[in-house]
């Protein structure tokens, strides 16, 4: 019985994954994920183009190639058991006649975190041979049991919202080299990438010119990849926070002033909303990074860390809440922090009496390698100042000698004498030409 339920659902997801499409390359290295030996974990936000992705992957691949889509509705009321039924179902369908093919097997699995049990079938599909490819959209499949449980065995590939190069890409346009432009071009690009910064880079809200269907977006992740993942109980709280920190991303925040805003009054229920609004990608927090004693890390071990928080797209500014006044540098900010995420970068901020507004350590080193400023107009003197002397505030602290400051469109570079009488080197770059590095 359970198999007349799943066959037509196999068929109806082979047909879509079939279905030509014009498909974006991303900028993701895909060559290494091709040799089957490991689980491909793909994960990032609902709509980022995650099938779309899985469906390039496949075109890339030889084989018989399985997609199922758990996702998918009707997939609530089967059980673990069905996974056998869809090895069984698939043997029948796409081998029988083609046992030449039978060595390359690849199985797509769409939003499978939520499906029972599902680490253990992928587990052994993986270990008798087949390609596996999964995708979430929760970053609950980075957590620590998946990790051991498939240690040795898996490749995890973030996908966020399109880059500046995958806007052009999607566009039909040619991507350019930054330092190759005429006058006129560079005009060209700078219209082009302040349409990518109004209205964001989810693919649809791109393709079709619909920046009002990011609002849609957040609507969908918030009541289904955390309302009804998590059985929120106070649902209308829960937005409230999230509407508060996307009207003012690139901040920090006080515990105390998102009780207030929700109208939440459990400290605990807050933090615990905080991680779910992370986990489904709506959100993401980045902590402070300033050097403190080995007396101080004894003594205020229970102290929070505090944090910035950043939206998971910058298209939701406009569409989650319309009316808020524009802060243009703060959503800035949560651009190229972005576009930092997308680089594989591990960010924090640093503040004394001055504030840096990134620095960057490679994945698993916690050694800084880099800062980084933000600043959307850099021209008034006053603004020059701030910006560089929070800059080199970080590069003395962390022994960097050279730093960047991104801006809309100014460019050059700047060199202090520090108190060796070398050269402290910062590097102006305006943030499109950054981005098309």
């Amino acid at each position: 019985m359970q198999r007349l339920k799943i066959l037509p659902l196999i068929l109806d997801h082979q047909t879509f994954f079939q279905n030509p499409s014009y498909l974006i390359p991303r900028n993701i290295s895909v060559s290494p994920c091709l040799d089957g030996r490991e689980i491909n974990l793909i994960y990032g936000p609902l709509h980022a183009g995650k099938t779309s992705f899985l469906k390039y992957v496949a075109g890339l691949v030889q084989g018989v190639k399985v997609y199922i889509n758990f996702g998918d509705s009707r997939f609530q009321e089967l059980g673990p058991e069905c996974f056998q039924e869809i090895e069984e179902i698939a043997a029948d369908v796409y081998l029988k006649g083609n046992e030449n093919e039978a060595e390359n097997v690849y199985y797509f699995l769409d939003e499978i975190q939520n499906f029972p049990g599902w680490e253990n079938w992928v587990d052994r599909l993986n270990r008798e041979g087949a390609g596996v490819f999964v995708t979430s959209s929760s970053s609950s499949l980075l957590n620590k049991d998946i990790a051991s449980r498939f240690a040795g065995r898996t490749r995890f590939l973030k996908l966020l919202p399109f880059s500046f190069k995958e806007y052009l890409t999607l566009k039909g346009l040619r991507v350019p080299k930054p330092n190759f432009l005429t006058p006129s071009r560079c005009d060209e690009m700078l219209c082009l990438f302040l349409k990518y910064f109004e209205n964001g880079g989810f693919p649809a809200v791109i393709k079709d010119g619909n920046f009002l269907l990011s609002g849609e977006y957040f609507e969908e992740i918030l009541n289904n990849g955390v309302i009804s993942r998590y059985n929120v109980q106070d649902a209308e709280g829960l937005k409230k926070l999230a509407i508060f920190l996307i009207s003012n991303m690139a901040s920090e925040y006080a515990i105390d002033t998102l009780k207030r805003a929700s109208g939440i009054e459990s400290e605990d229920t807050v933090r615990a909303y905080l991680d779910y609004l992370e986990e489904a990608f709506l959100l993401y927090r980045t902590p402070l990074l300033n050097p403190v004693s080995e007396n101080e890390k004894e003594t205020n071990q229970e102290k929070k860390v505090p944090c910035k928080v950043y939206a998971g797209d910058t298209g939701f500014f406009k569409t989650v809440f319309p009316n808020y006044p524009d802060s243009l540098g703060l959503r800035f900010e949560n651009l190229v922090f972005l576009e930092l995420l997308r680089r594989d970068k591990q960010v924090s901020y640093f503040r004394d009496r001055r504030e840096c507004d990134f620095l960057l350590t490679e994945k698993d080193c916690q050694a800084v390698q880099a800062a980084v400023q933000v600043s959307v107009y850099f021209g008034t003197p006053a603004v020059r100042e701030r910006e560089v002397l929070g800059l080199l505030a970080a590069m003395e602290e962390y022994g960097l000698n050279e730093g960047l400051i991104l801006t809309m469109d100014d460019e050059g570079v700047i060199e202090i004498p520090d108190e060796d009488r070398e050269k402290k080197r910062i590097v102006i770059n305006s943030v499109w030409k950054w981005m098309l590095e």
